[in-house]
């Protein structure tokens, strides 16, 4: 998750905590009947009771997810870096590694129309692949599944130190008619 989102999130949870205590405070602290007239069988009935605290557990406890996945959720990166030692340090963009695997793939295995999304994860040293195609000759789905998650993974970690933490396949056959990205 980029900075900005990752701040985003943890603003709009502390704001959401915030207003569910000022809420509960206000709540059992004020006349209620006395500001809100339209309001009374909130004050006046035991539902009522129950139902403004229900609700307001629920927005302090939606505030805190919040919290949690701005402060503690995965980021992801357009570049990472693969090898660091005192002085040097070399980093791989997203994009690269995309060219890198659609090129692989196309070279090994009969399909057409790859595209690859990467997400990188900074934190991890890891990646999230989806690859989606169109398989030209349909044979084994299932071993040919196999190889290219192995292929994939193989590539990622030993020629770009990354390692794969999942992948997504969703291939479908080809049929006549279909535009081709030639590569």
């Amino acid at each position: 998750m980029p900075a900005w989102k990752k701040v985003l999130a943890m603003l709009v949870g502390l704001l959401q905590i915030l207003i569910g205590f000022l809420v509960i405070l206000h709540t059992y602290y004020s006349n209620l009947s006395d500001l809100y007239s339209w309001n009374q069988w909130l004050s006046d009935t035991e539902e009522g009771q129950l139902l403004l605290l229900f609700s307001q557990i629920f927005i302090v406890f939606m505030g805190f997810i919040f919290l949690g996945v701005g402060l503690f959720g995965p980021r992801s990166t357009n570049q990472l870096v693969i090898f660091k030692d005192h002085t040097n340090r070399l980093t791989v963009d997203r994009a690269a590694v995309e060219k890198n695997l659609i090129l692989l793939l196309s070279k090994e295995y009969e399909i057409a129309n790859i595209d690859i999304k990467i997400r990188l994860l900074k934190n991890k040293q890891a990646a999230k692949v989806k690859v989606t195609g169109k398989l030209i000759n349909e044979s084994d789905i299932g071993t040919l599944e196999r190889k290219i998650s192995q292929t994939v993974q193989a590539n990622l970690e030993q020629v770009l130190n990354i390692n794969l933490k999942h992948l997504t396949l969703k291939l479908s056959p080809y049929r006549d008619g279909d535009k081709v990205t030639v590569i």
